[in-house]
């Protein structure tokens, strides 16, 4: 069952939704999440990855082996600010990020969502807004779901796959969340996971997580 604005309100109230800050209103059945700091946008660093390899005597095209691969490690290594170079795919305008046709980047929500360690009776979804789709942007274009026990900032994968640039602002609208109950809290909690009380998007954690808690990655 999905959450009206008065339970999405009540939740809020009692803890059993965790939004910081607070939303400033809420929507019938939707919460708007917000972008943070412009200094927290990331694009990866292609060329940096085509040297190493190269270094590494690996020849050839920029291949990831996405199912292996350590995200912090990589992460830390070959993410950087999108630059300001307007040749660029995105680039960085003062306190504007903007996405040319192509282009692709990350970048958080300013806020921090989820639902507590223990006793979470909750589980969230991270959807576009549909006017914002219908110029090209795609937002979190995977994995929408936060399962219960998670607490952090949403790292979003943002896309252009329209004709226009698209310009995007530090506090601008960019998701909403959906909240649904589930029939029991879970055995498992997710506080071990990689992801787990991240603040950056190389999933930096706001704290370490409780001990002796089992999970998995996302």
């Amino acid at each position: 069952m999905y959450l009206s604005d008065r339970d999405l309100q009540w939740a809020i109230q009692t803890g059993r939704l965790i939004i910081e800050p607070k939303p400033d209103a809420i929507d019938p059945t939707s919460i708007d999440l917000h972008l943070d700091r412009i200094e927290e946008a990331r694009v990866w660093d292609i060329q940096s990855y085509k040297t190493h390899n190269e270094e590494e005597g690996r020849d050839g095209p920029a291949e990831l082996r996405i199912a292996k691969i350590s995200y912090k490690a990589v992460a830390k290594r070959y993410q950087i600010p999108p630059p300001e170079d307007p040749s660029a795919t995105v680039f960085r305008r003062g306190r504007e990020i903007v996405a040319k046709p192509h282009g692709f980047f990350l970048w958080q929500t300013r806020e921090e969502v989820g639902t507590p360690v223990h006793g979470a009776d909750l589980i969230a979804f991270i959807d576009g807004k549909s006017t914002r789709a219908r110029a090209g942007l795609v937002v979190h274009m995977t994995a929408p779901t936060i399962h219960s026990s998670w607490t952090g900032k949403v790292v979003l994968e943002i896309a252009n796959l329209g004709p226009f640039d698209l310009v995007l602002r530090e506090g601008d609208v960019i998701a909403q969340l959906t909240v649904a109950t589930i029939s029991y809290p879970p055995l498992k909690t997710m506080a071990a996971g990689v992801t787990f009380g991240q603040k950056t998007v190389a999933a930096d954690p706001r704290h370490p997580p409780p001990q002796g808690q089992g999970a998995a990655d996302d």
